[in-house]
């Protein structure tokens, strides 16, 4: 379908020649200043597609180039900077940030975009890269920078889309880079650890993009974290624009807290660096003793009377409907471009006011980011792949008018000075038609409780706060008492990032949490146990040792597993309601006297850390079943075994943390692989 081009701050943007500044940068662009400078002009038929966008979509910080599909324009349209100085450059790399949106229906979707020079004043363009895009994506250019005007004075400089605007619906652009090529020059491109990380052992991942004229074959790498510095060297064949990840040998044993990470390229081929500008980079590590599965939170500023919010509402109702179970959703009903939207309300407009929200449609997913624009697939499932530290449940009932919540917010960490807002939404009204033509909305907010500005939220490491609440819906312009839904999240409103988020469970009782959860050892066994929840029947619970689902659905209030090796243990213990799950209670111990020899099993794992596979094998007894959970505690894989040796394919696992649980006719045992 055909979507509208979309209101934006119109914010324009800088560029800048930097002699003087890194040796090796010869051109700069970041799209984030407040006026075009001079030098930059947009002055063909495409004129009036091209704009500058408050938006992030593709990669870099806001604000970004946009090209959008309207007015309809066919052929090729060049965003032009007058003059670079290409004097002494014989050779040079270019890098560029893009994300193209097509238009679904078209027969021919896509277009192609490209970088070109000219150096007798446009009278002739040279393509320097160039290449025809046809799908939905963000991309990450890394090219040569192949032009005839290298080594020229008085060089002109195109951004530019060749094609049919009608065959896509935007085209953003960021952080366009030229630098001259050095002989070698390795650039460390990321650090690959996540924001959040489990208490242990942890492995050290980065990834590196060759930059220079000639093939790497070994470079010498450190990373420094808690105050200590860990160099090693790595082999490769990295061909010229070739990237490449790595891990270090040396895995890092982390305790719970916050920690800087940097990593640096030290050496390629036994010599420096030509180029140290690109050899350094810092993360901050959070290190928790549990983690749990990131939910996204779409906030959606919309309106009735809002022309272009039609095919936005209508893209985003099938973006949504395509993955149950996968979102949070608020959209905030405002009263302009015009006055007459029904569900426009005070709630709102402290939403507005918090996010300064000038225009509508405007998307948010996760606060901290705003998109002028949709949110994609890859948004969603980008987000949704992260771990984070805080757990949400909740659930609401009614009676008569009223509608009664309760919430529980849990973390894995001390959390604090964050809020925590809940809001009522229709899920389908009908009732609010404006002047824009449509006749059905999909999750209004009604009412945001307490109020909009959120609820103080500080809870301790394993600890959860509950917030209940009722209100008379019949108070608002509520259409169907059967089709409310609760939305649920913990947000930092300073910074504005969302930390987790969840709607609540629909027209039932609450899911009560156990309690007094005691962790006793006894010889090679760890004994759990805990009590029922004070309200409500949980039809079972799941017990995670160390983030891993070792016992699913089991009805007894204890639990015992067999002590392996020493250190700390985390245990959850989670209630089930059927398929309803509560928070955790949670605990941990520190197992770290001595442990008698296992007298049961004899388990071995080959090679640790994995690549395309790893050995499993029980030198004492037959293996039952063999489970295999990521680092949030999902099960990726379960085989049946019944032999004494099994081969696991991890060659399309993901870089990480992985746990495989063992069952034998003596009970289960749990190990640790990294990939």
């Amino acid at each position: 379908m055909r979507k509208s081009l979309l209101f934006a701050l119109l914010v324009l943007f800088t560029a800048y020649n930097l002699s003087g500044q890194n040796a090796g940068t010869i051109f700069k662009e970041t799209f984030d200043s407040d006026n075009l400078p001079t030098g930059w002009s947009i002055v063909d038929e495409g004129a009036s597609n091209w704009m500058i966008g408050k938006s992030n979509n593709s990669g870099g910080a806001p604000n970004e180039l946009q090209f959008g599909w309207t007015p309809p324009y066919e052929g090729t349209t060049r965003v032009i900077y007058s003059s670079i100085n290409l004097t002494g450059i014989t050779s040079a790399t270019i890098s560029l940030k893009h994300n193209v949106d097509v238009y679904e229906n078209s027969a021919e979707a896509g277009g192609t975009i490209g970088i070109a020079t000219s150096s007798n004043n446009g009278s002739t363009w040279n393509t320097a890269w160039s290449k025809h895009y046809s799908s939905d994506g963000t991309y990450e250019v890394s090219e040569v920078f192949n032009s005839p005007d290298l080594g020229k004075d008085n060089v002109m400089l195109c951004i530019f889309f060749e094609g049919s605007s009608y065959n896509i619906n935007f085209w953003y652009f960021d952080d366009l880079y030229i630098n001259s090529q050095n002989q070698i020059d390795i650039s460390l491109t990321s650090i690959n650890n996540q924001d959040y990380v489990l208490l242990g052992e942890n492995e050290i991942s980065f990834s590196v993009q060759n930059m220079g004229e000639v093939n790497i074959d070994f470079f010498e790498a450190s990373y420094k974290i808690n105050n200590e510095t860990v160099t090693e060297s790595f082999t490769t064949d990295l061909s010229p624009m070739e990237s490449e990840s790595f891990s270090f040998e040396t895995i890092q044993h982390l305790e719970l807290g916050n920690y800087e990470l940097d990593i640096e390229i030290i050496s390629a081929n036994g010599t420096a660096d030509e180029n140290a500008a690109n050899n350094t980079l810092n993360k901050e590590i959070v290190v928790a003793s549990g983690l749990t599965q990131k939910i996204p939170m779409i906030e959606h500023f919309s309106s009735s009377t809002c022309g272009p919010c039609v095919e936005v509402n209508s893209i985003m109702h099938e973006l949504t409907e395509a993955n149950p179970g996968k979102y949070t959703y608020v959209k905030y009903a405002m009263d302009w471009p015009a006055m007459g939207d029904p569900y426009y309300n005070g709630d709102g407009a402290m939403k507005k006011t918090f996010y300064n929200v000038s225009a509508v449609p405007s998307i948010f997913i996760d606060g901290a980011t705003s998109i002028n624009g949709i949110i994609t697939q890859e948004d969603i499932d980008n987000i949704i792949n992260e771990p984070t530290i805080a757990n949400i449940r909740g659930s609401f009932s009614t009676d008569g008018s009223t509608i009664n919540i309760i919430a529980d917010f849990m973390s894995y960490i001390d959390l604090q000075d964050v809020s925590a807002f809940i809001s009522i939404n229709e899920k389908t009204t009908t009732g609010n038609v404006g002047s824009n033509g449509e006749t059905e909305f999909h999750h209004i907010m009604m009412k945001m409780l307490d109020n909009a500005d959120g609820n103080e939220l500080n809870i301790n490491a394993y600890e959860y706060q509950r917030f209940e609440f009722s209100y008379d819906m019949s108070l608002t312009k509520m259409e169907d008492i059967n089709d409310l839904e609760v939305a649920l999240w913990i947000q930092d409103k300073e910074s504005k990032e969302i930390v987790n988020s969840r709607f609540a469970y629909e027209y039932c009782e609450h899911v009560y949490p156990a309690q007094n959860l005691k962790l006793e050892p006894n010889n090679n066994t760890l004994v759990i146990s805990w009590e029922a929840p004070q309200e409500g029947e949980p039809s079972g619970y799941d017990i995670y040792i160390n983030n891993t689902l070792t016992a699913n659905n089991i009805n007894d209030l204890s639990h015992s597993i067999a002590i392996t090796e020493s250190g700390i243990k985390t245990v959850e213990v989670v209630a089930r309601y059927d398929e309803k799950t509560s928070v955790g209670l949670f605990n941990l111990i520190d197992l770290s006297v001595d442990i008698e020899e296992n007298e049961f099993e004899n388990i071995s794992i080959y090679p640790n850390p994995a690549k395309d596979f790893v050995k499993v094998t029980n030198g004492k007894s037959q293996m039952a079943k063999v489970k295999v959970y990521n680092c949030l505690g999902m099960m990726i894989e379960e085989i049946e075994v019944n032999t004494n040796e099994i081969e696991i394919n991890t060659s399309d696992y993901k870089p990480g943390v992985y746990f495989i649980n063992i069952q034998t006719e003596n009970g289960s045992v749990i190990e640790k692989v990294m990939k």
